[in-house]
């Protein structure tokens, strides 16, 4: 009688091939999968622009506040006067002019934070960046100005050009003596000192494009820029007021039909004249 012997062998798995079949993605698997990726991607972009933005919109609040203490440290040294608007001795560098006051804010504030006059800055290298432009500011090729940016450098903040005693204020009348003395204002907090005015001859809430963006040291509200946008709001600017505190607002141009403000806009008139 013959006996089987048992190897084992039948017990062996199969040796399995390397070109066997394995579970994989299904087309709509992929496609889901992409369309998470992508949603993903496009809100980390959103935060982070939205974050840049706020960002840049903090820092230029920062800018004003720093022009705001600037502001008042030459008050405190001048009898209650801010400097003005403009100067009439721009080209006098000599120091000497009737009244201290008419020399212009970019000359005389400066000093208070630390930085140079902007007329001993030299004609091609006038400067760039904080204070003197906000960090959302976006300028054009320089054939879209009327002047030539290069030389005159741009400036991305103005100041209100209605606080100016030396203008008529439309048949209002002019107020001679030193310029603009802070105890007469009537309403500090609701006057504009300084905004966002337009750094590039299309950034403004008004039509119209405007050649003379970030030339002139004051302005009216037709140059306000429009380059800050809110959370959950629409495009707006940056204003300092005349007491010292610093908003966003997108309501300013809305009520202003007119390059002059008429009697009793506190907004752009600092005195009461009425009387």
């Amino acid at each position: 009688m013959s006996v089987a012997v048992n190897n084992g062998s039948s017990m062996r798995p199969a040796p399995s091939s390397p070109h066997a079949s394995t579970p994989g993605f299904t087309l709509i698997e992929l496609l889901v999968v992409l369309a998470i990726i992508g949603l993903l991607a496009s809100t980390v972009s959103l935060v982070t622009l939205r974050g840049i933005a706020q960002g840049q919109t903090a820092a230029c609040q920062l800018n004003l506040r720093d022009w705001s203490t600037a502001f008042y440290a030459y008050a405190a040294d001048h009898q209650g006067h801010f400097p003005h608007t403009d100067d009439f001795t721009r080209d006098d560098k000599s120091g000497w002019v009737p009244n201290p006051h008419e020399h212009c804010y970019l000359d005389e504030l400066p000093p208070y934070m630390g930085l140079p006059a902007w007329r001993d800055y030299p004609d091609g290298r006038k400067p760039t960046g904080s204070p003197w432009q906000c960090p959302a500011a976006k300028f054009a090729e320089p054939s879209a100005y009327g002047y030539d940016t290069a030389h005159l450098g741009i400036r991305s903040y103005a100041m209100n050009s209605y606080l100016s005693y030396d203008f008529a204020y439309g048949g209002l009348g002019t107020h001679g003596g030193p310029y603009l003395n802070t105890l007469r204002c009537v309403a500090p907090a609701r006057t504009i000192l300084m905004f966002d005015q337009c750094a590039n001859p299309t950034d403004t809430a008004t039509p119209g494009r405007k050649r003379e963006a970030g030339y002139h040291s004051a302005q009216d509200a037709t140059y306000i820029s429009v380059r800050h946008r809110k959370l959950l709001g629409g495009h707006g600017a940056n204003f300092l007021f005349l007491d010292g505190h610093v908003d966003w607002r997108d309501d300013v141009w809305i009520r202003t039909h007119s390059d002059v403000p008429k009697p009793g806009d506190w907004e752009w008139l600092p005195y009461d004249y009425s009387h």
